[in-house]
Parts: C-alpha cells; sequence; structure tokens
C-alpha cells in the first residue's frame, strides 16, 4: 500500500466486459473518449447491455502500442454475468486477473478525471499497459462531486 504516492494496491479477479471501442491517442482523446461518451449517453448503450454484473459503467483502456504516449484502444460498457446476448457492434473482452493501483477521481467529470491521469502519467508506479479501468455510477456522470475510482494495472 502506497497512500503517499496518492494511490493503493489491489487485484481484480478475472471478468467479462461488454461495450464499444475506438482507436485513439492523448492527441486525439479527449475529443474521441468525449465522442464516445455521448454516443453512450445518447444512445442508452447501457440500457441495451443484458446481464449486467452490477450497475457500474467501466471506462476501458487497452491494446497500447507502448506507453501512454503510443495509440490505445477505449471502451465504454459494462461487466457482464455471460454473454448470451451481446448487441450488435458491441464487442466482448475477458480482462484476466491482475494487480492494480487504484487512484480516486473526484470533482466534476471530464476534468477531474483529465487531472488525475495527469497524476498517474507523473507518478512512479510501474504499469504494465495491458488493461487500466476507470468505474462509473450513473450519478457520477451528472455530478458535479464524483467520486471515481481509476484501475491501473501493474507489473
Amino acid at each position: 500500500m502506497s497512500s503517499q504516492a496518492g494511490y493503493i494496491l489491489t487485484q481484480f479477479t478475472p471478468f467479462t466486459f461488454v461495450g464499444k471501442s475506438i482507436r485513439t491517442s492523448n492527441e486525439t482523446a479527449e475529443a474521441d473518449i468525449g465522442n464516445l461518451w455521448r454516443q453512450f449517453l445518447e444512445q442508452k448503450w447501457y440500457d441495451a447491455i443484458e446481464h449486467k454484473s452490477g450497475d457500474r459503467i467501466i471506462g476501458l483502456y487497452y491494446n497500447y502500442e507502448g506507453d501512454f504516449t503510443k495509440p490505445y484502444s477505449f471502451a465504454i460498457g459494462c461487466r457482464v454475468e455471460n454473454t448470451e446476448s451481446v448487441p450488435e457492434g458491441m464487442i466482448v473482452i475477458e480482462i484476466p486477473e491482475s494487480n492494480y493501483a487504484e487512484f480516486i477521481s473526484k470533482g466534476t467529470i471530464p476534468d477531474c478525471i483529465a487531472d488525475t491521469w495527469i497524476k498517474i502519467w507523473n507518478s512512479d508506479i510501474e504499469r504494465s499497459y495491458t488493461f487500466d479501468i476507470e468505474v462509473y455510477s450513473l450519478d457520477d456522470l451528472q455530478s458535479d462531486n464524483a467520486q471515481v475510482p481509476i484501475f491501473i494495472s501493474v507489473k
């Protein structure tokens, strides 16, 4: 545990994710990810995902070409119990067991999320660049007082 560095270490068991994905990089991420979130909300993707495990929404970073300065994929969706019925246009990703550094982003979205990512990029954690996970409630998306955990996969 490392409270001085602003994060705690934790572990996730494997889980299945269903959602929609884009390819982006930090050069265009603000617009690309913002557009994906708008589509998620306007097109009610949350309601379309069946067999959800809980009521959380996941922002998933994966398929990194290198470190955070290189292109990566970003998806929005949910953890699911099974994939018997995956909506058209959505993907299934199996997230393996892994160790994570947990950061808590507090404030108004998206500004607090961007601020937390800057802290992550400037931290000394040894990232594995496999899967990084933001966990939202529906309330967080419309709150000036959001508290969003961000889990960074570590070596």
